[in-house]
């Protein structure tokens, strides 16, 4: 059987086709849930709301101290990390021991101590890098981002593709670097 170069040229273009509107859906998902995160944080009209890059950090609680954390800083924190669902959805994270106890999870025990790392240096989802830049020690804060900045269309664990998050971070302590 011969295939012309017509029907391959056609099958080929058919396939790009395909992609590229599951591309273009994949952008309008994350549109659209960028500005369902953009409406929730404006509910916080008492709070300080910053956003950068698509990423959104609510402080729910100022720290005590005036330095912030900047790229290369360490940050020691813990956090609790839900699917976002116009606020907190289903917890799927956390290294509180009492949330994830209270939420009828269970993890590995290992989890359950605040995480140190070096902020901006690809150590965490690129959402949360972002939104934890700025931080101060003893802020409490949500960081709420899209698919863009989060898994994106992969799905892990018992986050589904194309999921938006939120995560609440209790910042411990900011080492200078």
């Amino acid at each position: 059987m011969k295939i012309s170069l017509l029907n391959l040229l056609a099958a080929a273009l058919m396939f790009f086709a395909v992609l590229s509107c599951a591309k273009e859906d994949r952008v309008n998902l994350m549109v659209q849930q960028e500005k369902s995160i953009e409406s929730y944080a404006a509910t916080f009209s008492q709070n300080r709301v910053e956003v950068s890059d698509f990423v959104w950090r609510v402080v729910l609680d100022e720290g005590s101290e005036e330095i912030t954390v900047q790229q290369g800083d360490s940050l020691i924190f813990e956090y609790a990390a839900y699917l976002f669902s116009s606020g907190k959805g289903f917890l799927f994270s956390t290294n509180i021991r009492s949330i994830a106890t209270a939420a009828g999870i269970t993890q590995d025990e290992n989890i359950f101590y605040p995480r140190r790392i070096r902020v901006g240096k690809g150590e965490l989802l690129p959402g949360l890098d972002i939104g934890l830049q700025g931080v101060r020690k003893g802020e409490r804060c949500y960081v709420i981002f899209s698919a863009r900045k989060g898994f994106g269309p992969v799905q892990i664990g018992l986050v589904p593709k194309m999921s938006s998050l939120i995560y609440e971070v209790w910042v411990r302590d900011v080492k200078k670097n």
